[in-house]
């Protein structure tokens, strides 16, 4: 089931999150989440949250109250909560602005998802991020995005490998604080990304 989490972080441009919400089987917002999909005209199948930003939501819609004093955040509790209702894969929108801890916070989820045998994207009007658990993943080339980066997780990625992009890399060796591996394009239909050790995020972005 491929599911669509709407965060409550700061937005305002929502083209790129209508149609990932004609695509979705299944629609979850996270607490203040429900603004952007009533800016979109999207009608969620659960809102999640502990409503601590504003009132519980006026939609006839399943509802998940949260305390507000808890150790997951909305959106991990979103996401733990679309996985016992059998999500595949979950993609993540209207979560890029606002606080940092909670930019970061939110990011993770890519890396939780991939524990549990998930996959997950986090999408936002300009990037689109994967997490890359290591060995070899292959991408298609996506014209909307000119730029791919990897932002090592580990202090160091070895066995770094890139076919198929602008800048090519054999067997390197990238650590997290000097990751010279941002603002690498496509050059090839698909390319692809190889790590022998170490988890990274992989960043397909645009400029304006």
């Amino acid at each position: 089931m491929n599911v669509l989490m709407i965060a409550a972080a700061p937005e305002t441009d929502y083209e790129y999150v209508k149609p990932l919400a004609q695509r979705a089987d299944y629609i979850i917002c996270a607490d203040g989440g429900v603004r952007h999909a009533q800016a979109c005209g999207i009608q969620p199948d659960l809102v999640v949250g502990d409503f601590d930003s504003g009132s519980c939501p006026d939609f006839d819609v399943e509802v998940i109250r949260l305390k507000p004093e808890k150790d997951d955040t909305d959106l991990l509790s979103c996401t733990r909560e679309a996985l016992r209702r059998g999500a595949d894969t979950i993609t993540y929108v209207c979560a890029s602005g606002g606080r940092i801890d909670h930019f970061l916070s939110n990011l993770s989820q890519l890396e939780f998802l991939y524990e549990h045998g998930r996959s997950g994207v986090f999408v936002d009007s300009r990037n689109r991020v994967t997490f890359h658990g290591g060995g070899t993943v292959t991408y298609p080339a996506d014209p909307a995005y000119k730029y791919v980066g990897i932002i090592p997780l580990d202090n160091k990625l070895t066995g770094l490998t890139l076919r198929g992009t602008k800048y090519v890399v054999t067997n390197a060796e990238v650590s997290r604080f000097e990751p010279y591996t941002t603002s690498n394009e496509p050059a090839a239909p698909e390319y692809s990304i190889t790590i022998q050790r170490g988890r990274a995020l992989v960043i397909e972005s645009k400029d304006k």
